[in-house]
């Protein structure tokens, strides 16, 4: 009889690793935005999409290394089919940006593109120029939440939060839609709503990925053209017409592996099994399927085996 103890106990190892990140590169030529899309796919994975705020400083540092003053193609487009809800913060490790866990009261007007909570976790749509108050999230995954009772547009709201946390709030769950719930319940607020970061969006990524990740200058898009621009001065997006030549980004996926030990103890009535390396790989593929990590592997002991025998402990 083989059993499973405890992580973080004794005496194999199992090595994790593995994720990926965008690297960005800045192609010294002219192109108007179809024809760098284009240059970008045959030479890299596609023109630049930055998911997230690591994937933003990544990109600036790339400017900034290279001394970049003028105003850049990335790949972020407007398209003319349906609108989706997506959520402020955009990737984060576990999910992409849009909203598929969704409590609305009602059915959002077609007129609103900015959400928010009512005290009761239900949630509202509305003109993202209303002022209300709002709520900010410290990390990426929405674990410490504040209600900030100043009353600002959607826009203002977001800005605060990037500047002062990390972004407006999240919910992607029922338990985080009780968070986020409790928060505003005991901020005592008397208003119908506070913003979260919930909006709807009409751009895609080239690469047709469904990061909702914006970084848009205070007054922007302004209806100026259907493409984006990255601006190194204020480390932010503007929209411009297509056919302008620009310089621009590209990306490649690129794999990063990140190595953690994890210490797993085992009990089993049968010595011989635990110096078993099929056994070991049967247990290790157990634990893959019931965790869903990316990649695992033994570290084997100096006499080659999985296991080390340990005193009883108690």
């Amino acid at each position: 009889m083989l059993h499973v103890a405890i992580l973080l106990l004794s005496s194999g190892s199992i090595t994790l690793c593995s994720h990926f990140h965008r690297e960005y590169y800045l192609i010294n030529q002219t192109k108007t935005w179809e024809e760098a899309q284009t240059l970008c796919r045959q030479n890299y994975t596609d023109l630049a999409v930055i998911g997230s705020h690591d994937d933003r400083k990544r990109l600036a540092n790339v400017a900034a290394a290279n001394g970049l003053k003028e105003e850049v193609w990335i790949g972020l487009k407007e398209i003319v089919h349906p609108s989706s809800w997506m959520w402020s913060i955009g990737e984060t490790p576990t999910s992409h940006g849009s909203a598929e866990y969704t409590n609305w009261a009602s059915s959002p007007s077609s007129s609103h593109h900015c959400g928010g909570m009512r005290d009761d976790g239900k949630w509202l749509s509305a003109v993202c120029d209303t002022k209300l108050p709002f709520a900010c999230q410290e990390d990426m995954e929405s674990r410490n939440i504040h209600v900030v009772p100043e009353e600002k547009t959607w826009r203002q709201a977001q800005m605060y939060c990037r500047l002062n946390y990390v972004d407006l709030a999240t919910v992607r769950s029922q338990t985080e839609n009780q968070a986020l719930q409790k928060v505003v319940e005991e901020s005592g607020l008397s208003v119908s709503m506070v913003w979260m970061g919930l909006f709807r969006d009409w751009w895609k990524w080239s690469d047709q990925s469904d990061s909702s990740f914006r970084y848009w200058q205070s007054n922007q898009p302004n209806d100026d053209g259907e493409c984006s621009l990255y601006n190194p001065t204020s480390d932010a997006w503007f929209d411009r017409g297509c056919t302008y030549p620009r310089m621009f980004f590209c990306y490649k996926r690129v794999e990063v592996k990140r190595l953690t030990i994890v210490r797993v103890g085992m009990k089993s009535n049968v010595l011989s099994i635990l110096s078993d390396l099929s056994a070991g790989n049967a247990i290790l593929k157990t634990i893959q399927n019931k965790t869903g990590l990316v990649k695992l592997q033994w570290r084997l002991q100096p006499d080659g085996k999985i296991f080390q025998k340990m005193k009883d402990q108690t």
